[in-house]
């Protein structure tokens, strides 16, 4: 039965929808079978796979609202499996609202899917609305990236306490740990925020480096360990990968 894990952190910029698609690409690289979910309205991970958002027929909105089964709407891509969105999902936020039992939709419509996977990675827009509420309810465990810098100190601060009010109602919800991201270890403010998050909170080994390589991968459309093998980038997302199959008990089939 796969393992489900949310990308999420309020702060925009923090390369939430970098580290999904390359977690869930690594997992697969680590013999996993592994499925992205983007609930971003901007259809990040979407548009990172090459995918155009105004193109697609059915998409995580279409599963939210019931008028699509989840496995309907998978794309096999040659990265991973994605559920894609598009920007009609930016009207689901407002229709989940209205509905009793809003805060499990996602989870009862990815139910049929959790044997089919080792691993579902759920990529969230930068809020902490009734979509990310959605996606902390259907999973099993939370990956916070965040910048080193104070003022994304105060977005962890919060991403932390919607968790602790989430696991009221769903107390198996666990935090895997946060992930620093686009870390120059030159500046020194970076080092002392880094410093200070690791003070705070739980946080992982890997530390991903701050990089263009990550950029230039999106622009081509391929997660960094395809677009540039054997990279310290690509190492990086790698290593991340196997600390969190290890943090979350995900049965992995390659070294």
């Amino acid at each position: 039965m796969a393992k489900v894990i949310s990308i999420a952190n309020n702060k925009g910029g923090v390369a939430k929808t970098t580290t999904a698609v390359n977690l869930a690409c690594g997992l697969k690289r680590l013999g996993c079978r592994a499925l992205l979910v983007d609930m971003d309205p901007q259809s990040s991970a979407t548009v990172y796979l090459g995918l155009d958002p105004l193109a697609l027929e059915r998409s995580s909105y279409e599963v939210l609202m019931g008028r699509c089964p989840a496995r309907e709407a998978v794309l096999r891509l040659d990265a991973v499996d994605l559920l894609p969105a598009s920007i009609t999902l930016s009207a689901g936020e407002l229709e989940l609202s209205a509905r009793i039992g809003r805060e499990t939709v996602l989870r009862r419509a990815l139910a049929p899917l959790l044997d089919d996977y080792d691993a579902i990675v759920i990529d969230n827009s930068p809020s902490l609305g009734v979509l990310t509420v959605n996606s902390l309810m259907a999973s099993d465990a939370v990956v916070a990236p965040s910048e080193p810098s104070f003022l994304a100190l105060k977005g962890l601060e919060i991403l932390f306490s919607v968790i602790s009010q989430v696991r009221e109602l769903y107390p198996a919800l666990q935090m895997l740990g946060v992930l620093i991201t686009q870390m120059d270890p030159r500046t020194t403010h970076h080092r002392e925020a880094a410093e200070a998050i690791r003070e705070r909170y739980p946080v992982f080994d890997t530390v991903i480096r701050r990089s263009v390589r990550y950029a230039d991968a999106c622009l081509a459309s391929q997660p960094v360990m395809d677009f540039a093998p054997g990279s310290p980038q690509a190492q990086a997302y790698m290593d991340f990968s196997r600390e969190v199959a290890a943090r979350a008990g995900i049965q992995t089939r390659l070294s």
